[in-house]
């Protein structure tokens, strides 16, 4: 199993939830976030004031899928959230050692 933690820009998040669902996606979990990479934040002017906004607000999705499904759960993210700008995000991808469902007891790929 594979967790994919996706760091992608709020606007894009319902279009990437809709493609991930299309490709078999059951669930994922979604935390609102800041953080800054080479975009660096920016400034913006509040009532004449100029002030520098140095983490820009960003969607974290994690996700855990199957090992086959991993590549395609990667390209389908990285496809929908690009908007060919700065500041698009980052995709993670890393090994699980285990899963249980909390209710049944189910494990591993059975329990995602």
């Amino acid at each position: 199993m594979k967790l994919i933690i996706a760091a992608i820009k709020p606007f894009k998040l319902e279009e990437v939830r809709e493609a991930l669902t299309a490709i078999g996606v059951r669930g994922m979990m979604v935390t609102e976030i800041k953080g800054f990479g080479s975009q660096s934040g920016h400034t913006e002017i509040y009532r004449g004031a100029e002030y520098a906004v140095n983490f820009v607000p960003k969607v974290k999705l994690e996700i855990v899928v199957s090992d086959g499904m991993a590549d395609q759960v990667v390209e389908t993210i990285q496809k929908t959230a690009k908007t060919d700008k700065i500041g698009d995000g980052k995709i993670f991808v890393l090994d699980v050692q285990s899963a249980v469902r909390v209710r049944t007891g189910e494990t591993n790929d059975d329990a995602v």
